[in-house]
């Protein structure tokens, strides 16, 4: 499988927001799964992060949150990964125009820095 990244490669989030990187979808054909991999935060540390779709010209103006992901701090140095098949999350927009992915962070606990991956495949 071919893996096209959402985020800009793995990205340090400490914060609430956005995650940098976006994948514009408008021109994909069908992919498989979306992939977020959370690494790096200490056992006990809890982050929740959405992958977010838009359609709109004016980009994430109609944010659709069409999966959530609650991570939380472990021992292994891999972290640990969520995945989506297409078919889980049906209302994703792709192959239409102005249509993107993104990964945005909803909340992490203070103190905390996540290892955040987003990719499809």
């Amino acid at each position: 499988m071919v893996r096209t990244d959402i985020t800009t490669g793995e990205q340090s989030v400490t914060a609430a927001g956005a995650v940098t990187g976006v994948l514009a979808t408008a021109a994909l054909a069908p992919f498989n799964t979306v992939k977020l991999i959370c690494r790096g935060l200490t056992a006990g540390q809890r982050a929740l992060f959405s992958v977010e779709d838009t359609a709109n010209v004016t980009a994430f103006s109609d944010v659709r949150q069409v999966a959530v992901a609650h991570f939380v701090g472990s021992a292994s140095p891999d972290g640990s990964a969520r995945e989506w098949a297409t078919y889980d999350i049906p209302m994703t927009r792709y192959g239409v125009a102005n249509a993107e992915l993104r990964i945005n962070c909803l909340a992490i606990d203070a103190g905390a820095t996540a290892l955040v991956h987003g990719f499809i495949e």
